[in-house]
């Protein structure tokens, strides 16, 4: 796909997605509707506007604050579907509670009563960190949507880096992102602090460059009692160059288990970004099969499952791929390190392993 081409396509998509404006409903509307509730706590190094709502720009410091996301009942496995107009909670997602806090204390004790409410040994958080060209709104239902259909039930936590979320700001939001390594140190050591176990980490795109810098600098700090606390680690369509990520990864020294890569070679943003913007094989869109063996990680190839036309989050995206992950026990809830119990939950007819640290998943009909 040529460069013209692309950015025709992807201006177009970004136009129809709808994104930015607050959605809010009440409870007795999501109820009456049938839907469920993620509640996430946020943290966030943009700006606050003077509506109260997260902006774009680059903030001075932290905020942190809750969002309580209104699921749909009825919508396609995967999808996140949003109303230009009224909304309705049967089908769209919105919100029921936006709240900014007024200091980190009141995230932290949020925080802490949602691990107490599970079971010692299951006090853990999950936190997703969102990718280029996002509005806060678009990743907070990002996260609630993945949260939902993969049935997670760690308390969530959303980490809202600035990004100007315009396709041609590119360079603005790369360089958000490594503005933001420090506010995802502070969040990870306020969650560990409010008690949580373990943090399974997420990122989708650009996001798995500010987590893999963030760990990388951990390390450099000598950090090994909060780098024991990672309980996993999940890249979707990385956006980091091959060879950097081999640096990062040999800086970091022993990576949390399970490291997992969801990679497609049929990823065209990530295509794009290698071919025209540097010249260079992304991890997210690896080419040859294996190609990370000799690291401590798991790729993931779900090539077959990317149908769409950019194919740039198909493990949170696709409805066949989010079914077999939702059954995945291992993957939804393990933090013991072992990445082999995730193979055991997925029938052998539709993994083929090349190494023992690359795994494909085939296509079967559902």
């Amino acid at each position: 796909m040529n460069r013209r081409a692309f950015l025709s396509l992807t201006s177009t998509l970004a136009l129809t997605a709808c994104a930015g404006g607050a959605r809010v409903v009440s409870i007795n509307e999501v109820n009456r509707a049938g839907g469920s509730v993620v509640p996430i706590l946020v943290v966030s190094s943009r700006n606050i506007q003077a509506d109260g709502s997260l902006g774009s720009a680059r903030g001075e410091g932290l905020s942190f604050g809750r969002y309580d996301v209104s699921v749909p009942p009825n919508r396609k496995l995967g999808s996140v579907t949003l109303s230009r107009f009224r909304v309705n909670p049967r089908k769209d997602f919105a919100t029921i509670n936006n709240e900014i806090f007024n200091s980190e204390s009141t995230f932290r004790s949020q925080l802490k009563a949602q691990l107490l409410s599970r079971p010692a040994g299951r006090r853990n958080a999950v936190v997703f960190v969102h990718g280029y060209n996002t509005g806060y709104e678009d990743g907070l239902f990002r996260f609630a949507q993945f949260y939902n259909d993969v049935e997670l039930d760690d308390v969530p936590v959303h980490y809202s880096w600035p990004s100007a979320e315009k396709l041609l700001r590119y360079g603005y939001d790369r360089d958000s992102m490594l503005y933001a390594r420090d506010g995802f140190e502070a969040l990870l050591r306020s969650v560990i602090a409010a008690g949580a176990e373990k943090v399974l980490i997420v990122g989708h795109s650009m996001g798995s460059m500010l987590i893999m810098e963030t760990l990388r600098e951990i390390a450099i700090a000598g950090d090994s009692a909060m780098l024991n606390r990672i309980g996993g680690v999940i890249l979707v369509s990385p956006d980091i160059d091959i060879d950097v990520f081999r640096a990062q990864a040999r800086r970091i020294g022993t990576l949390p288990k399970p490291f997992v890569i969801f990679s497609s070679k049929r990823d065209r943003v990530l295509a794009f970004a290698a071919n025209e913007i540097y010249g260079n094989d992304r991890v997210g869109a690896l080419q040859l099969d294996g190609a990370l063996s000799d690291l401590d990680v798991n790729v993931i190839d779900v090539t077959e499952y990317s149908r769409g036309v950019l194919n740039h989050s198909t493990a949170i995206t696709s409805p066949a791929y989010l079914k077999i992950i939702g059954n995945m026990r291992g993957f939804a809830g393990s933090f013991d390190g072992s990445f082999g119990a995730l193979g055991n939950e997925v029938p052998d007819a539709i993994i083929a392993v090349d190494d023992p640290d690359h795994i494909r998943v085939g296509h079967v009909p559902f």
